[in-house]
């Protein structure tokens, strides 16, 4: 099957470090070299070296982590659709995490413009042990005239396999033609977030935490979580300004990285 980019990526732990121990990347996807913001935890920057997707492009990532791993990724940019005329651009993610792997995955945002459709769908395999950290942000796209949604669709597909078991799966349909402003759609805001958390660190403990730490949100923006069937968090995030998603994502990251990893913060953004 062919790809528009294709890249694969593993990492091991040696000796209380991980490095990266494959990788692989052929077409428009590339790979920066690790960067070690931390001193045996590496970051990553999936790089699109076209600038933005374009009609008909069809993107593969598989990333996996054995044991003990621990690695974080980012995006160099924002990811830009543009317009599509027949066909829509696809992305596929595939996540392997082996026991008491920990994986961070906040790339930026997703910028559609007009007339443009974008099919993403990610695939995580998991242990019980291992922790998976993932923020999503959507924009309201671009066009020429300036009007906000006027992409034709977006569809966001994940599905979290815990010890072998679908134990998540989140389905996300935005079609501005069918209406965005409505209840149980964008009501009044422009950009969305979700972040997901499944740890065996998310105990009852932690969430009570979580929610006196919430008071301190911005509060321009429209928040709420949910508990799923796994140890986890489910966390969705409205608000009219990406860097507020942003800066809400940055506190729970670090919030989590210091109660449950005893670690400092780490500062993923470019800019």
């Amino acid at each position: 099957m062919s790809w528009s980019g294709l890249l694969r990526c593993t990492a091991m732990e040696k000796n209380g470090r991980t490095v990266i121990s494959d990788c692989y990347y052929e077409g428009a996807l590339k790979l920066t070299r690790p960067i070690y913001l931390h001193p045996s935890q590496p970051a990553i920057y999936l790089i699109h070296v076209g600038g933005g997707y374009v009609d008909g492009d069809r993107y593969k990532t598989e990333i996996m982590l054995q044991e003990k791993a621990q690695l974080i990724a980012t995006t160099q940019s924002a990811t830009k659709i543009y317009k599509t005329i027949k066909m829509p651009v696809q992305q596929y993610t595939s996540i392997y995490l082996d026991h008491q792997s920990v994986f961070e995955f906040f790339p930026d945002p997703v910028i559609a413009y007009e007339k443009a459709q974008f099919y993403q769908e990610m695939a995580v395999d998991m242990k019980e042990s291992s922790t998976f950290i993932y923020g999503d942000i959507i924009t309201p796209g671009w066009s020429e005239s300036g009007e906000l949604f006027r992409y034709d669709r977006i569809r966001s597909k994940l599905k979290i396999y815990y010890e072998g078991d679908l134990m998540l799966f989140d389905y996300l349909y935005l079609e501005p033609s069918k209406g965005m402003t409505g209840i149980l759609q964008m009501e009044g805001y422009t950009h969305f977030g979700s972040l997901f958390v499944i740890s065996p660190f998310m105990t009852k403990n932690f969430l009570q935490q979580f929610e006196r730490m919430a008071a301190r949100f911005p509060a321009s923006a429209h928040l709420g979580w949910s508990i799923p069937m796994i140890p986890g968090l489910v966390i969705r995030v409205l608000a009219h300004e990406t860097h507020v998603i942003e800066t809400i994502f940055q506190m729970i990251h670090q919030f989590i990285r210091e109660e449950c990893f005893q670690e400092e913060p780490i500062f993923l953004r470019k800019y």
